[in-house]
């Protein structure tokens, strides 16, 4: 007969065999970490559920050091070698299922897409099909798109401002985004989803986003997908998926200068390259992956300048040095031909990349067949391997010992070589065959507001403003109300 104690045992004993058997797993063992992660997901969970993992990542290495366990399975690394070894050396280290919630079910199928491809030969060949449409080059054929995003923002805050007596009060952390989502609706769809012009999150599209990507956060670490995520409308999957039958169909203008015309055009020239469904996907990871990242760096750079008279005052003598902005309808931007030459506001979104890195949480790797040595350490193949570019970006050999604090003068006082390599390790876009191929859009696009919204604006910071960061899979942050005034006024 089972008595309660033999029942108690029955259950225990296996469940402490596997704590003992992972937590002393051969090759991981001898890694230091906190003791829960060394046989639990627990605390990768807790960090991402509280909105602390890029905070904890951090922490984690600065007391045992560049190598760290934080999963049973998972090793997080510091150092710019293990970089180069994990992202860039051959053969690949292929994506871990930390990705595969990218790839969304559409109609029983998975629209698989740059980002969420784990398969290598796959995405050399999806990238290789699209590399073309993302190159400086082809970023100037879409300036366009961006001047009218661009001017359509500031004719809402010329507005906003006028209405008020030259100022107003506005949380720019939401209206920032405003502009990253209907900029890249402009970008690829040659129309805005028309959130600057309402004011407001529409069809609370901004909400849903945000909680997908906070929920597929935790879905990564759990390594479920729940349920929520199943069920829940999409909005930006069936619109992206809408969007590619209607051009083809030909409801729609074919010869708009957008993305989705140029990816029309490259299953034109050649069906074999791209189907229907990588179409799809590729429109959908533009508009859902590009508009936080672009957003986030928006946030940190008006919160990082806004806050400091000497770094607003050289990004605006520079800016100044190009003309006299303009006021009114359709008012002229300046190129980005002449954006990219200037240092200081390179150097400002360059340092805004540094000290906030959009991605909260490693990029996640699988150690290949065969196993590998990362940092000295032999690892068995299956092992998760990845870098927190948090962790990365407070590399003081790299970057200077005043790593926590935004000082774009780090990147204008040294020679060329060391800013090169300063460049080389900033992680924000990811590294190696993986890198995100946007960063080239997300850099023009990043310039041209910064520049024509500082030039013609003033952004002070208000005192009951309460800046927040929530670090899960991305690195959300809000808070940022300012009041917002005409400079000619």
């Amino acid at each position: 007969m089972l008595t309660p104690s033999t029942i108690t045992l029955a259950v225990i004993l296996p469940l402490l065999t596997h704590v003992l058997f992972t937590r002393y797993r051969k090759h991981l063992s001898n890694i230091p970490g906190p003791f829960l992660a060394s046989f639990s997901n627990l605390w990768k969970i807790k960090a991402v559920y509280y909105g602390e993992m890029h905070k904890e990542n951090v922490k984690v290495h600065q007391r045992y050091g560049p190598v760290v366990r934080i999963g049973p399975n998972h090793v997080s690394f510091a150092s710019p070698e293990a970089l180069k070894t994990i992202y860039t050396e051959r053969p690949t280290f292929p994506k871990s299922d930390f990705y595969k919630p990218g790839g969304v079910l559409y109609n029983g199928k998975r629209l698989e897409n740059l980002f969420s491809l784990q398969d290598v030969d796959h995405h050399a060949r999806l990238k290789r099909t699209l590399l073309g449409l993302y190159t400086k080059t082809s970023v100037l054929d879409l300036e366009p798109r961006i001047d009218d995003t661009v001017r359509a923002f500031l004719g809402k805050l010329e507005d906003l401002t006028n209405k008020s007596g030259g100022k107003t009060i506005l949380d720019m952390s939401l209206w920032l985004h405003f502009f990253t989502f209907d900029s890249l609706a402009d970008i690829n769809l040659s129309r805005r989803f028309g959130f600057l012009d309402a004011g407001v999150d529409v069809r609370g599209i901004l909400e849903t986003a945000d909680r997908i990507l906070h929920i597929t956060g935790l879905d990564l670490q759990i390594r479920i997908k729940s349920r929520w995520t199943k069920t829940r409308p999409n909005p930006l999957l069936l619109q992206s998926v809408a969007e590619v039958h209607k051009r083809l169909e030909n409801q729609d203008a074919s010869d708009k200068q957008d993305m989705l015309s140029k990816l029309i055009k490259l299953r034109e020239e050649n069906p074999a390259k791209i189907s229907l469904d990588e179409m799809a996907g590729s429109l959908y990871i533009n508009l859902m992956a590009g508009h936080d990242v672009l957003a986030i760096t928006l946030r940190t750079i008006f919160h990082n300048v806004s806050k400091n008279a000497r770094v607003l005052t050289k990004l605006r003598d520079e800016l100044d040095s190009l003309g006299e902005p303009q006021f009114g309808l359709k008012p002229d931007t300046i190129p980005y031909s002449k954006l990219v030459t200037l240092p200081y506001l390179d150097a400002v979104i360059y340092e805004a990349h540094r000290i906030h890195v959009p991605i909260g949480v490693t990029l996640e790797r699988v150690i290949p067949n065969g196993g590998a040595t990362v940092d000295g350490y032999y690892l068995p193949e299956g092992t998760v391997v990845g870098v927190n570019g948090w962790v990365m970006h407070r590399d003081t050999a790299i970057f200077g010992e005043d790593v926590d604090v935004f000082r774009p003068e780090r990147w204008t006082e040294v020679d060329e070589g060391k800013r090169a390599e300063m460049k080389r390790y900033i992680f924000s876009f990811g590294d190696g065959s993986r890198k995100c191929i946007g960063q080239n859009l997300a850099m023009a696009q990043t310039c041209k507001v910064v520049a024509e919204l500082f030039r013609r604006f003033d952004f002070a910071p208000q005192e009951n403003s309460q800046w927040q960061v929530h670090g899960s899979f991305v690195t959300n942050q809000s808070g940022l109300k300012m009041e917002v005034s005409r400079r000619d006024v």
